[in-house]
């Protein structure tokens, strides 16, 4: 079987029309309908329902279509993966990060990549889990690490599982855990609404007939980080995401309770191409990195920093 005739059949596929996808191949309509008629022929079935708008997949079509794009893409992979084959894995890497990560992961990656793959050029762009989402639908990023904050389907890999924590001033924070009802009257920094993390929160007061007292909304790790420094503010955020401040005294934290609250994040990857060799490293070296921030991020942080008192200084 000739895999132009595939490359014809989703391209008919996804513009609804034998004309278009002409247009979008440089080649003829009947060509293109002879192709289909050929690929209708082998398999037995027809593939596609004429309309007077154009074409619609049969049952039989809708079944092959994501066959063949998976077989499309195992060929090329093939053939990129042949064609390096005894030469180091090189190219540009795109990659979609969360901010919490930055941190904890960015540095990490580089030095790895920089030791075993030094062909391998990292473009990493900054933003939350909906961009992210975009970007890899769009086909902008070939790698995208999401936040999620409650157990749900998804074909993403999960990197990482972490308690959430209330992070507030230096040496506030003198107990291993804060019990969720005692965070009523503290000054809280959180994401603004629809953001994940700020409604897992909400529904747990919610569930408790608890109010709670935001005194910002700030979409950013910056700025609740620096609010709890320097203005006696509190916030919500991941181990990962403060360690380097819990190590330094500059935070402190304790891992929320009753009920305990957490994030996963997943790998997501782009299905607009097959992954180079070169993104399947970045893989690799990403799945490493993320083994062992889980394994840390299960320890207590070490340090005064890293406990919260029974009795937070309220809101006055």
């Amino acid at each position: 079987m000739d895999l132009k005739l595939y490359e014809i059949f989703i391209a008919v596929a996804e513009t609804g029309s034998l004309t278009k996808a002409a247009v979008m191949l440089g080649t003829t309509q009947p060509a293109v309908s002879r192709s289909i008629a050929g690929l209708e022929k082998y398999f037995g079935e027809p593939l596609l329902s004429r309309t007077g708008r154009g074409v619609v997949l049969t049952e039989t079509g809708e079944v092959a279509l994501p066959r063949v794009r998976a077989l499309l893409n195992q060929a090329e992979e093939l053939s990129v993966d042949l064609r390096e084959l005894g030469r180091s894995p090189g190219g540009t890497v795109s990659l979609g990060i969360l901010p919490s990560l930055v941190q904890p992961l960015a540095g990490k990656l580089f030095a790895q990549l920089r030791l075993n793959f030094p062909r391998v050029r990292l473009c990493i762009f900054e933003g939350y889990s909906d961009q992210i989402e975009e970007w890899i639908a769009a086909g902008r990023v070939d790698i995208g690490l999401l936040a999620r904050y409650r157990p749900r389907h998804t074909n993403g890999q999960e990197l990482l599982n972490s308690r959430l924590m209330l992070v507030g001033p230096p040496d506030i924070c003198t107990s291993p855990e804060v019990d969720f009802m005692e965070m009523s009257d503290v000054p809280l920094v959180l994401p603004a609404i629809p953001n994940g993390l700020r409604m897992l929160v909400d529904e747990a007061a919610q569930r408790l007939g608890l109010e709670l007292n935001v005194v910002m909304d700030a979409d950013c790790l910056g700025a609740p980080k620096e609010l709890a420094r320097h203005h006696g503010c509190f916030t919500i955020l991941s181990p990962e995401a403060i360690w380097e401040e819990l190590s330094l005294g500059s935070l402190s934290a304790s891992y929320i309770v009753n009920p305990e609250l957490n994030r996963q994040i997943s790998i997501a990857t782009t299905t607009h191409h097959p992954l180079s060799r070169a993104s399947r490293e970045v893989l690799r070296s990403i799945h490493q990195i993320g083994h062992n921030l889980n394994n840390h991020s299960q320890q207590q942080p070490s340090g005064g920093a890293s406990r919260c008192t029974s009795s937070l200084p309220t809101d006055q």
